[in-house]
Formats: C-alpha cells, sequence, structure tokens
C-alpha cells in the first residue's frame, strides 16, 4: 500500500495548455523501467523430447515478454506519459502513451477515457482502461508502485487485461474504513492477439492471427482501507470467444463459453514488516468445467531506503469434468529480491526468479519447463 500512495503523491507534474478559445490544465506524468535479465541453464524441451533448449522465463505473458540465456533489456524494458487535462465543470480527460521494448518502443495510447465527478462521492468514467482483475491490476506497469520486479507473472497472465466501457465508482466511510465501490461494463476486442498468437506458434500452429473476443464484462470492485491494510475484492463475469485465421483466409472458430472472476487481495502493514497476498479462482462454463485457482503470498521487510523481500506465487488448472481432474498446467515461481530506494523518484531493483513447471507432460501442459533467472532494474516516476 505505501509504494501506491508515494508513487499518487510524485506523478503528477502540473502545466497548462491554452488554444484558441479552449483553455485547459493539463497534468504531466510519467513513469518507466529499465530493467535487464537472463535465464541461466537449459531444460529439456518440454514439447520437443530429447531435445535441449534455453531456459525461458515469461516475465509479462500478455505482451510475451520472455527471457532466455542472452541478456536482454527487451521484455521488460518500457516508459509512458500519462496526461489528464481538466476541462473545467467537473469533467477531465485522461490519455496514457506507453513505448514498451516488447513493441519495439513504438508508442501506443493503451489508456484514454473521460471522467465526470458528478457528486463528492460518485465519480463516472467512460473510455479505455484495465481490468480491475488484480489488486495491483491498474498500476501493474508501474514499477516503483510496488517492491517487486513486477506482479508474479503467472498470476498476471491473461491475454486480455483491459476493456472499453463505462465505470461508476462511489466513495464512503464506514466507521473507521473508507470505502470504495466501482461497477464496471464493457467489452475487449483484441484483434491479432500477441499471447494466442505466441502459444499457436509454440504448439507448432501457422494462423495468420489469432483474434480474443471478451464481451459483455460485468462486474464490481471494492477497496476498503484502514489504518494498517488496504483490501480489495472483485467479482466479475464475461462471454468468451476466438477464432483463428489461417494463411488461406479461412476461419475457425473456438465454441464460446462464459467466465466468472473471483479475487480478493491486498497489503498488510506491520511496524517493519508489510504483506502482500492476492487469491483468484477463473471458472469456465465450457465443456471441461475449466477452473484457475492461483494466489500470491509476499512478505517485505521494511529498512529505511531498503525492501528485502521474497514472494511466493502458484497458478494451477483443473477441469472438474473430465475423468482426470488435477493433471494439467500447474507450476510455482519462488522470488528473492531487494528494493533500494535511493532517490525520491526512483528505486533500483535485484530479483531471482524460480519458476518450478509441474504441468502434465503428456497433454503438452507442461510447456514453460523449468527456469532460474536474475534480473536488475531502475523504476522511476516524473
Amino acid at each position: 500500500m505505501k509504494y501506491f500512495k508515494q508513487s499518487l503523491s510524485a506523478l503528477l507534474v502540473s502545466s497548462s495548455l491554452i488554444s484558441g478559445y479552449v483553455c485547459a490544465d493539463i497534468n504531466i506524468s510519467g513513469f518507466g523501467s529499465i530493467v535487464a535479465g537472463k535465464t541461466l541453464g537449459t531444460v529439456d524441451d518440454p514439447l520437443n523430447p530429447g531435445q535441449k533448449r534455453d531456459e525461458i522465463l515469461t516475465a509479462d505473458f500478455y505482451d510475451v515478454g520472455q527471457y532466455n540465456n542472452d541478456f536482454s533489456f527487451k521484455p521488460e524494458t518500457m516508459f509512458a506519459l500519462q496526461f489528464v487535462a481538466d476541462m473545467g465543470e467537473k469533467l477531465k480527460v485522461t490519455g496514457q502513451l506507453v513505448a514498451k521494448g516488447t513493441d519495439d518502443f513504438s508508442p501506443e495510447f493503451d489508456w484514454y477515457y473521460l471522467t465526470y465527478q458528478a457528486t463528492d462521492e460518485l465519480t463516472l468514467m467512460a473510455g479505455r482502461r484495465n481490468i480491475p482483475m488484480y489488486y495491483f491490476s491498474e498500476f501493474s506497469e508501474v514499477g516503483y508502485a510496488y517492491p517487486w520486479m513486477r506482479p508474479p507473472s503467472n498470476l498476471y497472465w491473461w491475454q486480455v487485461t483491459q476493456f472499453n466501457g463505462l465505470t461508476a465508482m462511489y466513495d464512503f466511510t464506514l466507521g473507521d474504513y473508507s470505502n470504495t465501490v466501482s461497477f464496471f461494463y464493457g467489452n475487449e476486442y483484441s484483434n491479432d492477439n500477441k499471447e494466442m498468437n505466441y502459444y499457436d506458434k509454440l504448439y507448432g500452429g501457422t494462423a495468420r492471427a489469432v483474434n480474443e473476443f471478451w464481451t459483455d464484462i460485468l462486474g464490481i470492485n471494492w477497496n476498503l482501507s484502514g489504518d494498517f491494510f488496504d483490501v480489495r475484492f472483485v467479482y466479475f463475469q464475461n462471454d468468451r470467444d476466438r477464432d483463428t485465421i489461417a494463411q488461406d483466409g479461412s476461419v475457425t472458430v473456438m465454441t464460446p463459453f462464459s467466465q466468472t472472476f473471483l479475487g480478493f487481495g491486498g497489503t498488510v502493514d506491520l511496524a517493519q514488516f508489510t504483506i502482500l497476498f492476492d487469491m483468484n479462482m477463473v471458472e469456465y462454463d465450457d465443456a471441461h468445467g475449466t477452473e484457475y485457482p492461483t494466489y500470491l503470498i509476499s512478505l517485505v521487510y521494511n529498512m529505511d531506503e531498503f525492501h528485502p523481500y521474497l514472494s511466493y506465487s502458484k497458478a494451477d488448472h483443473k477441469r472438474s469434468k473430465r475423468v482426470v481432474k488435477d493433471d494439467y498446467e500447474e507450476h510455482y515461481l519462488m522470488s528473492y529480491g531487494i528494493r533500494y530506494d535511493f532517490h525520491p523518484s526512483a528505486s533500483i531493483k535485484l530479483q531471482y526468479d524460480k519458476f518450478v513447471e509441474q504441468g502434465h507432460e503428456a497433454t503438452g501442459w507442461a510447456y514453460h519447463g523449468d527456469s532460474d533467472t536474475i534480473s536488475i532494474g531502475v523504476d522511476f516516476i516524473f
């Protein structure tokens, strides 16, 4: 929690813009990460028996940011600018421009939305934002806002993370506790989805494009804060569809299904220790009864500018309607590191990740493979 508050307090820089007959106050802020890393060995290729390959750690599933045995800055280095224009009369416009190494630093607007302060308690938003899946989802790319190099990628791994839609946010107090309840609705049409294209090729496919559609995303997000804790509960459901376009233009359509997402996460500050946690369950109403239970627990020791930490995250894949129910995708990630706040607006981090593959090889779900990875980076805000 303290990292997020530090980020917000330092993030905004004010300026003004006068153009023609329009006058708006512009808040310009930015953040970024310069990160490099590599895996440390080779592993039996889980999809090609008898062959060896470099270890691989997927640090960013959505953008397929991966480390192998070659030292690289590309998987996680990124820069972002956020513009908030106060139009007066309680109306604001926000845009966020991001350039990532995984996209060869080609800039893209990944957030853009209107905010209307209807009352002191009620805020209405319309446009494109992150889906509030996890505790850190809405600032998961602001490395300065949390202790680790990244939120554990085997939790933050979905091929869709954003949506276009509406949000109504209501703030209120309940006793000594601050509350924010948000209702959201929207859709995401992810054409030529990078993560799904990667998996198609990983399993020998030759698709021209894989398109992923999440529609009728409807949910609630509730944040509760006290003197020493901040927790979040989220529930949403949506319909899912996918089509794969072959090189000859033919289209294969996946059988549509709906999913539900249930999550509970937060931070607890106890003297010099901070505990961070996230627990989630995703369920499909597909023919297999697919379930994805995941969880994270992390402990940080705060010593002035130094913050050593460890974290454990676990992801599983169950199919309750199959004869074999548990032998599918499964893995855990153990991370050790230290954050050093060497500047009021910047920190340096060093992290070691041990990824352990526990999936079922015979069914092709052990596709990650074990890996040991070292990474070092600087996170900053301005």
